[in-house]
């Protein structure tokens, strides 16, 4: 699938994305908090979701069907 198909094509997928968004934000504080076992690769995890969605977001277009 070329690039330039890529779009969120309904307002649920968008909200899906922006919940994702929010979870990863708050699982990469909670670890980043707590600094349990294996906190650091926890935190680039949740902060590379948190990044993906967000550049998600801010740059794919919104186009409903």
């Amino acid at each position: 699938m070329p690039v330039s198909n890529v779009a969120i094509v309904s307002p649920t997928m968008g909200i899906i994305v922006l919940v994702i968004f929010v979870l990863a934000g708050k699982l990469f504080r909670d670890n980043w908090k707590a600094q349990g076992p294996h906190w650091k690769r926890n935190c680039w995890l949740a902060g590379i979701v948190a990044t993906l969605c967000f550049l998600a977001l801010a740059f794919v277009p919104f186009v409903p069907r």
